[in-house]
Parts: C-alpha cells; structure tokens; sequence
C-alpha cells in the first residue's frame, strides 16, 4: 500500500485481464521502484524497464536456470542464506534479460520460511532487499480491509456500472478514512476510526472533536493551586 502508503493509481479491469497486461501499460519513470510478484514476471519487459532506468524487486521463479557470476559477502548469514550476482543462461532468459541480476535468497527468522528475490539494485543490502518487498504485503492487507469492512464483498448490482459504483465509493471511502487517520492527534486505527463514524453518523456532533482532541488551557486557579500546596506546606 507508513503514512504515505496511499494508491496513487488505480485501474479497474474484468478478472479475465492478467494484472501484467495493465503493467505493461503504465509509464515509469527513471528512479521509480516496483514491488511485484511472480505473475509480472516478463524478462524482456523487465529488462526494457531496467534500461529506462527503472527499479524492481521480484520474487525468482523456482524453474528459472541461471549461472552465479559472483558471491557478494554476506554479513548476516543466519536471516541471508546467499547473496549472488547472476546471469540467466536458458536460451529464453538470455535472449530476453542478457545483463546481470542480483538473487537474494532470504530466510524469515519468525517463520522460517525462505523466499528467493530477483532484482537489478545492487546498492542495497541484501536485508533492505527483503524488506522492500515485505512491504508489498501491505498491499494484499490493503485489499483484504476494503472487503471486510467496506461491504464490496458482496455487490448490489450486476451490471459493470454498479460494479464500479460500489468499488469506486469504497475507495474513496477508505481513502478518507487513512487521510483522517493522519490527521487525527489520537492512537486510532482505520477499523476503530469507521466503526467511530458509523456509530456517530447520525448524530450532530464534531468528529474533530474525537480525532483531534484539544487540551483545556489551564485556568489562573490551576496554577495556584501548586502555590497554595507549597505554601501550606511550610
């Protein structure tokens, strides 16, 4: 999806549509960093994004067919299992992303898991590699919030334009939620902050008030009073 983990674009296809294809579509500029799964996995689309000057982490495919060039050094050897520059060497992967690739092979210390990252930055350390992609998972937490809690579970129409009614609404639903989140002054979460407004939402009073709590200014009698204890102290 962090405060500044808003959508920037969103774009709204039929499920037949594979998400690479919309991908394919989109203009990046150089400097930009795209954190994808294995389903955008194209090398020669990768590669033309590599030459622009763009970033990307992805995770390797099990079957892809490589050769090491050089093992960087590893000073975490418990949570990066390797560190390597490689090259792919199938006739495919050749052809279609001839330069090199980094492949970071990470082990989640909380879980155990392993995952296997492909990336052409070689400036970041291998951790900082894991941990840009760990934050592509607050994208799936993201979608799995607006289906629970923005009722687009379930659609109340079938035709396209009530289909992309309700998304719409629910979207720009949350997003007024997350931006008064940031705004707000107190601890309050996204599901606290909806469940807030709907219990209110009939009701005549000031949301502000409850996310941006204001501070009573002390009276002149408040700042007697420690005066009054001291004196009577003594």
């Amino acid at each position: 999806m962090v405060t500044d983990m808003l959508p920037k674009c969103v774009i709204l296809t039929e499920a037949k549509v594979h998400d690479i294809q919309v991908g394919k579509t989109i203009q990046f500029d150089p400097g930009d960093l795209l954190i994808i799964d294995r389903g955008y996995i194209d090398y020669i689309w990768l590669r033309t994004l590599h030459q622009k000057g763009v970033w990307f982490v992805t995770r390797l495919k099990s079957n892809a067919c490589f050769e090491v060039i050089e093992t960087l050094e590893n000073p975490d050897p418990e949570r990066v299992l390797t560190d390597q520059i490689i090259r792919l060497n199938s006739d495919h992967g050749l052809n279609s992303y001839p330069d090199t690739l980094r492949r970071v092979h990470y082990r989640d210390p909380e879980t155990g898991k392993e995952y296997v990252f492909l990336t052409n930055r070689f400036d970041l350390s291998a951790l900082a590699i894991a941990d840009l992609y760990r934050q592509r998972w607050q994208i799936e937490l993201f979608f799995k919030w607006v289906k629970q809690n923005l009722k687009i579970k379930t659609f109340y129409g079938n035709s396209r334009n009530a289909v992309l009614i309700q998304i719409w609404t629910a979207l720009i639903a949350y997003l007024l939620l997350f931006w008064l989140k940031i705004k707000s002054t107190i601890n309050i979460g996204i599901l606290e902050l909806s469940r807030l407004i709907q219990a209110t939402l009939m009701e005549r009073r000031s949301l502000w008030e409850f996310i941006c709590p204001k501070k009573r200014p002390p009276s002149s009698f408040d700042n007697q009073i420690p005066l009054f204890n001291f004196c009577a102290g003594h």
